[in-house]
């Protein structure tokens, strides 16, 4: 395995024990799109169990991580643990207030938390409060895809035709059939996930 891969040793599948994270493909993409560009900081909204997050500190000097539920958000802390350069939030990613305790600006902001439309518009355009505009952001997105959740794609879609700039497919492509242990499955109807940018220079 690549040096730069080396943080997904040990992670597994999303068709395996991992249901409720991203593929390893989606972050195989991400790790590609953001290996060389020496970025400083990233926000993730919606930690879950700190999968993505621990991939996430491989590439930053620093990782600020929201989430609202106490067992994900202890769960995620364990699974990290060790890992020096993430700060846990235990907070409402959806509460104003919460975005007052954090940085000025985030180089990358990773959208994966609540799939409602209203919920992803309200995540798109606080992450876009925190762009630095001397060097832009990137955006990151998870569940663009997903038959379930509509409202990411239609939401994306919006940003998208407002003026944010696709920087890359990432994940698996449509056709990716995710197998839950509860016997039901799902097909994803788009790409799993994409990088969006606004401001980069």
């Amino acid at each position: 395995m690549k040096a730069k891969y080396k943080i997904l040793e040990g992670i597994s599948e999303k068709n395996l024990e991992h249901k409720d994270t991203t593929s390893l493909k989606w972050k195989r993409d991400v790790i590609d799109f953001f290996y060389d560009k020496n970025l400083k900081s990233c926000l993730e909204v919606g930690t879950c169990y700190g999968v993505t997050t621990k991939v996430l500190s491989s590439l930053f000097d620093s990782v600020d991580t929201i989430e609202f539920n106490e067992k994900r958000f202890a769960r995620a802390k364990e699974y990290c643990n060790g890992i020096g350069n993430i700060e846990f939030i235990l907070n409402n990613a959806y509460d104003v207030k919460t975005y007052d305790t954090l940085n000025q600006y985030y180089d990358v902001v990773v959208i994966d938390c609540m799939h409602l439309y209203d919920n992803v518009i309200f995540d798109i355009n606080q992450a876009l409060t925190r762009m630095n505009p001397d060097t832009g952001i990137y955006l990151v997105f998870d569940d663009y895809g997903h038959p379930e959740h509509p409202g990411v794609h239609r939401a994306v879609n919006e940003a998208i035709g407002a003026g944010l700039v696709v920087e890359s497919e990432i994940g698996e492509p449509a056709g990716f059939t995710v197998n839950r242990t509860n016997g039901t499955k799902f097909t994803t109807t788009h790409q799993e996930g994409l990088i969006l940018s606004y401001g980069v220079r």
